[in-house]
C-alpha cells in the first residue's frame, strides 16, 4: 500500500513538473511580447516629429540585427513572422501631390538616418497603423507625413 502511494506521488510529480515549467516559460514569453509591444503601441494615432522617426528606425534596425533577420537582394529585411520589425513612412510625391509613396526604413537608413532627421526633424508624422505577427508581437508601424 505504501509503495503504491509513493509511486503515485512520484508519477504525479513527474507529470506536473514539466507542465509547470512549460507554463512559466509561456508566461515569460508573453511578458516579453507585452513589454516589446508597449514600446511601439504608445505611438498609435499619435503625432511625433521626424527626430522620433529617426530613433524608431535605428531601434527597429538594431532589433533586426539582434535577431539576425535576413535581408533580400534589395537590402529589405525579410519578415520571419517572429522577431522582424519594420517602420514605413507614407509621403506625398513631389511630382504628383495626389500620389502617395511609401518608404521602407531600410531605404531611409541607406540614405542616412541623420540626413532624414536633418531634413524632417520639425515635420510631424502620425502613426496610422500598427500590425502584429502571429505571435502577437508588433512587427510594423506605418507613419504618414502630416505636416
Amino acid at each position: 500500500m505504501k509503495k503504491g502511494i509513493i509511486i503515485l506521488i512520484i508519477v504525479a510529480i513527474v507529470i506536473i513538473t514539466p507542465l509547470i515549467l512549460i507554463w512559466v516559460q509561456y508566461q515569460e514569453q508573453r511578458n516579453e511580447v507585452k513589454k516589446f509591444n508597449l514600446e511601439y503601441e504608445q505611438y498609435k494615432d499619435k503625432t511625433i516629429y521626424g527626430t522620433n522617426i529617426g530613433s524608431l528606425i535605428n531601434y527597429a534596425i538594431n532589433n533586426n540585427e539582434k535577431y539576425n533577420i535576413e535581408k533580400n537582394k534589395d537590402g529589405i529585411y525579410l519578415d520571419d513572422n517572429k522577431y522582424c520589425m519594420r517602420i514605413e513612412i507614407e509621403m506625398l510625391s513631389t511630382e504628383d501631390e495626389y500620389k502617395t509613396i511609401t518608404y521602407a526604413m531600410e531605404t531611409i537608413a541607406s540614405l542616412g538616418t541623420e540626413r532624414f532627421v536633418s531634413n524632417f526633424n520639425l515635420l510631424e508624422f502620425k502613426c496610422k497603423d500598427i500590425t502584429y505577427n502571429s505571435y502577437g508581437r508588433v512587427n510594423k508601424l506605418l507613419f504618414e507625413l502630416t505636416g
